[in-house]
């Protein structure tokens, strides 16, 4: 017979799986692209928090990586929790995925999981070259030397080329200094590996970069033993609110505007200098 569960026995588990965002997911009104909204996995991070019900939180992890600002506001969202939080990396946890499950209290990883990259890569689109080879010609009126920074109808000069080194590069410096003050890392060590790798779980365990080696039930339990719940805690699964129709006609708006814009990514892939 099924009892209800008592008060202050429960682990609740959190996903956050797909590109990390501000709000809503990229591939329009019929696009298949999962994202983790910050601003919904903040909400349930909230409730959570708040529910006297609830001992613990699971983060439940597979994401490639996301936006800076986006990554960056979950991490933080993360560290203030009051309650124990034990992030669970499944398939993929890197990059701004793991920049986020280095705020949580302790980490679990599948030994084969691919966790790390850490660091920034920015991705510009140019256009000039096909637009030459069908006769259109663009003209841009400006005032101010960079406004059109990252323009895609011509080529970036040096000096533009060294302007976005420097934020990239101050970027990179505040993703390794939060990584290593919340693993309780050296700044040159966790620099010496952020070189953009990605390692298996079982090799980011060596390295300092996640605690334990395990699956889903072994993080719960690890939240568990955190929250000080006596025998087997109740799971509750957090859910975002529905989305509305207004919803996707909003997220849809929003990806034909980013699409226009050079953007900066911090996500799992290796960047050439």
């Amino acid at each position: 017979v099924n009892q209800l569960p008592l008060i202050g026995q429960k682990v609740a588990v959190i996903p956050i799986k797909g590109t990390i965002t501000l709000e809503g997911c990229s591939g329009g009104i019929f696009g298949t692209a999962q994202c983790a909204s910050v601003s919904t996995i903040k909400e349930m991070l909230k409730n959570a928090d708040e529910d006297n019900s609830v001992r613990a939180i699971v983060l439940d992890i597979n994401s490639g990586g996301g936006y800076v600002v986006a990554s960056r506001e979950l991490e933080r969202a993360v560290k203030d929790t009051k309650k124990p939080v034990v992030a669970c990396i499944r398939e993929v946890g890197t990059s701004g995925a793991y920049y986020v499950a280095s705020a949580a209290d302790s980490i679990v990883a599948d030994r084969d999981s691919i966790t790390g990259s850490i660091g920034v890569v920015m991705t510009i689109q140019h256009y000039y070259g096909l637009l030459e080879k069908l006769g259109i010609n663009v003209t841009v009126i400006k005032a101010g030397k960079s406004k059109d920074l990252g323009s895609p109808y011509r080529e970036m000069t040096e000096e533009e080329k060294r302007e976005l080194k420097e934020v990239i590069d101050k970027i990179y410096y505040d993703f390794v200094s939060d990584v290593a003050k919340n693993r309780n890392l050296s700044f040159s060590y966790v620099k010496k590996i952020s070189d953009g790798s990605i390692y298996l779980g079982s090799d980011a365990k060596d390295l300092g970069l996640v605690d334990y080696l395990g699956n889903l039930d072994d993080a719960i339990d690890i939240a568990s033993e955190l929250g000080r719940i006596s025998g087997e805690p109740a799971i509750e699964e957090a859910k975002p609110r529905k989305i509305s129709l207004w919803d996707l006609f909003r997220i849809s708006a929003e990806d034909v505007g980013s699409e226009i814009l050079s953007v900066i990514h911090i996500i799992s892939q290796n960047s050439n200098d």
